[in-house]
Parts: C-alpha cells; sequence; structure tokens
C-alpha cells in the first residue's frame, strides 16, 4: 500500500510539473522583457552552479556567494528597469486603430497635397508591353479592376495612331462565362421568322416539285455566324497581320480555355486552329497574328476561373499594370477640371488606395469611378458630396443585410472633407 502511495505521488508530481512548467512559459511569453531576462539570467546562474557543484570546481559555500551575488544583482537590475527607468511615451499612433480610425490615420500621412505630375510615380507599362508586342510575343496584362488595361493595351499600345507606327488590325473578344468554344468557331445566331419565310420562299422557287412542308422542316430556328477567333484566323491565313485581344480572358468558359490555349501555342512555326464544327484547320504563320489578353486575378471578383499553368505558360509577357495616377490626373484635366481640383481629387484617389492596401477598405477607388467623379465635378458638381452618391458605399464592407459599414463611411468622410475643406472655405 505505502509503495502504491509513492508511486501515485510520484505520478501526480510529474504531471503537476509538467503543468507547473507550462504554466510558467505562458506566462513567461507575455511578461515584459526585463522579467524574461531576469528568469534567464538567473536560470543560467542556477544552472552554473550545479555544474560546480557536482564537478567540485569550488565549495559550496563559495558557490552559494558567487548565486547570491548575481542573482541579486539581477533582481537589483530588473527592479531598477521596471521601476526608475524613463518610460518612452507611447505614441498614440501605435494604437491599433479601427477601420474608420485607419482610413483617417492613413490620410493623414499624405498631407501634403500632390502638385503637378512630377509628384507621381513615373509609369512605363505601357513602353513594356509595346516592347513585348512589337516582339510578336503573346502578353498577358493584369491588374485591379478599372485601372484602364484594355483601353490602355487596345488604345496605347495596338493603335497606329496612339503608337506611332504601322500596327495590325485588332480583334477584340470579350470573353464570358457562358462563351464556349464553339462561339469562338461558329456561333449559333438566332433566325428571325421573316428571314426564315423568305429563305423559305427562295428555296421553293428552286425546288418546285418538293412540297412547302417539306422544305419547312429543312431550315430550323438557329443559324451559325463565324466566330471572332475563326475570323481571325481565315483573315491571317489569307495575308492579313491581325493583333488578337482576349477582354477578360479568365472569365470563359473551360472549353473555351481548352480552345485558346491550343489556338496560341505555335505548331512548326505557326499558328493552327481546328473548327470541329466545320472540319477545317487554319494555319497562320507567326508573325502575322499577334495575341494579347487582359484579366482580373485575386479575390473578390465573381465569376472568374483561375488560370492553369499550361495556359500562363503560352504568354511570355506577363505584365501587372497598377493604377497610373499621371495618366489619371491628366485625364482629369482634359475634362476640364481645374488644376487645383485635379490635385486634390487624385490626393484623395492616393489616400484610398493606400487604405485599401492596408486592409482597411474593401476597394480601392478605380480609375473608372475617378473619371466619372471628375465628369461631374467638371460640370459644376461640389466634389465631397457627390463622392457619396458615386464611389464611396463602393470602397467600404457592407454586412448581411447589405448595410455599409459606418466607421469606413465616416473615414472616407473625413478624407474628403480634410481635402475640400479648404476650398469650401475659400469659396
Amino acid at each position: 500500500m505505502k509503495n502504491w502511495m509513492v508511486a501515485l505521488g510520484g505520478v501526480l508530481g510529474y504531471f503537476g510539473l509538467v503543468f507547473l512548467y507550462t504554466l510558467g512559459a505562458y506566462l513567461l511569453v507575455r511578461s515584459p522583457p526585463w522579467v524574461r531576462f531576469l528568469f534567464g539570467y538567473s536560470s543560467l546562474s542556477i544552472f552554473a552552479g550545479l555544474l560546480a557543484r557536482t564537478f567540485g570546481w569550488a565549495p559550496v559555500s563559495r558557490i552559494l556567494l558567487v548565486e547570491i551575488i548575481l542573482i541579486g544583482g539581477a533582481v537589483l537590475f530588473a527592479v531598477y528597469r521596471a521601476f526608475f527607468s524613463k518610460k518612452p511615451e507611447k505614441d498614440s499612433s501605435e494604437e491599433v486603430p479601427s477601420d474608420g480610425n485607419r482610413v483617417r490615420q492613413d490620410e493623414k500621412t499624405q498631407t501634403a497635397l500632390p502638385s503637378g505630375e512630377d509628384s507621381f510615380p513615373v509609369s512605363t507599362v505601357r513602353e513594356d508591353i509595346a516592347k513585348l508586342l512589337d516582339e510578336g510575343l503573346p502578353v498577358l496584362v493584369y491588374g485591379p479592376t478599372g485601372s484602364g488595361k484594355t483601353s490602355e493595351v487596345v488604345m496605347g499600345c495596338l493603335r497606329p495612331e496612339a503608337s506611332g507606327r504601322p500596327g495590325n488590325a485588332i480583334v477584340l473578344i470579350c470573353c464570358s462565362d457562358g462563351m464556349e468554344d464553339y462561339d469562338l468557331l461558329n456561333r449559333p445566331v438566332p433566325v428571325s421568322p421573316a428571314e426564315k419565310a423568305r429563305s423559305l420562299r427562295a428555296m421553293a422557287f428552286e425546288h418546285p416539285e418538293v412540297e412547302i412542308g417539306s422544305l419547312s422542316r429543312l431550315f430550323g430556328d438557329w443559324d451559325r455566324a463565324e466566330g471572332p477567333l475563326r475570323s481571325a484566323f481565315r483573315r491571317a491565313s489569307g495575308g492579313e497581320r491581325l493583333t488578337v485581344v482576349f477582354d477578360e480572358l479568365n472569365r470563359s468558359s473551360t472549353s473555351a480555355l481548352n480552345l485558346i490555349l491550343k489556338a496560341i501555342d505555335p505548331v512548326l512555326g505557326h499558328y493552327e486552329l481546328f473548327d470541329f464544327t466545320t472540319g477545317e484547320r487554319f494555319a497562320s504563320p507567326l508573325d502575322r497574328l499577334v495575341f494579347c489578353a487582359t484579366c482580373n486575378m485575386g479575390d473578390g471578383y465573381g465569376q472568374t476561373r483561375e488560370l492553369d499553368w499550361s495556359l500562363l505558360d503560352r504568354f511570355p509577357g506577363m505584365v501587372f499594370m497598377d493604377y497610373d495616377a499621371r495618366l489619371e490626373k491628366r485625364i482629369l484635366l482634359d475634362m476640364g477640371v481645374l488644376p487645383d481640383m485635379a490635385d486634390r481629387m487624385m490626393h484623395v484617389a492616393l489616400s484610398l488606395r493606400e487604405a485599401y492596401r492596408m486592409g482597411s477598405l474593401s476597394a480601392p477607388l478605380s480609375t473608372r469611378h475617378l473619371k466619372n467623379w471628375g465628369k461631374m465635378v467638371a460640370d459644376g458638381a461640389d466634389p465631397e458630396r457627390i463622392a457619396r452618391y458615386l464611389w464611396v458605399d463602393r470602397l467600404v464592407m457592407h454586412d448581411r443585410q447589405g448595410l455599409p459599414d459606418r466607421e469606413q463611411v465616416r473615414g472616407v468622410q473625413e478624407v474628403l472633407a480634410r481635402t475640400f475643406g479648404a476650398v469650401k472655405e475659400a469659396g
């Protein structure tokens, strides 16, 4: 019985030590730095004393004296650091703010309004894309929504009047979830009753021996029209030079993506397209076709598909296009916005985009919304008031019932008030 009690006490003592050690480690991690220093220093001192006692390096009295001096000095040093040393004042900016406060603090970091194009970073994205396209390389341009990917590629890099060099004819294919592979080859189109009747009369005139009822069964309610990708390959095989732009590529269906993957993959020095609806095959030399695509990547984009590595590998050029502040200011000035007002609007856009990158907003202020805002301001609208109805609710988070987050809305409104307050006071 006595041995059983001793064994039970040993087991309970072991688990008690494990519990105390775990609790001590947890409290130690959450303790101030001076407590962790004292604990570590004292533990090393005791461990060194045990080693000295085990190997007989010094008498026990001398070891205890040294331990008392070392641990006592550490305790005095820790007490001095904890209670007598001057503590640095806590900066209020280090406090973790709420979403609305964080929007306001992000705006405070950019108090100086940008003035002139030299205050904005220089973007070389257009030149980079143009250089890749000049080499005949397929290019994938991705970036946030409303950053001008399609307009910059089509208007800025491909059109001859914009680039200052001879260019290819442009075939723009707007991709969507409902677009299948046959839509790119021979897409079905409905036949109107009037067109069906005209075709039936013409067929009856050519074949009077056939009954009209039998001829009517030959015509359905649908016809076929040549798809954009088949048209591009047919024209290129005939000698034309074309640039095919797939807008919003990752919104295509799986079958359409598989067809595009095969079409842009060079085969023995040429591009090849097989039309399974007719059995025809089109081949074009590499220098007659240039492929370019745009897409949005990341969370927050519905009805999009993740592009697999095999398709991404078909695009040697992959360029990220962010918002171009210099271009956006020129757009505002071209709309008739006064220079000072354009600077303030760009200041708001840059501040809110920085807040979005910090996780304080659910969306950035896009170029598209900035253009709509500039159009209203150029027509005389109050920039602070009209922003509430144009884009403020687009940037903030919403609850399950669709109500916008009040703190974030208040933070955005304070950014607008600080930016345009001086204008109202001057007015």
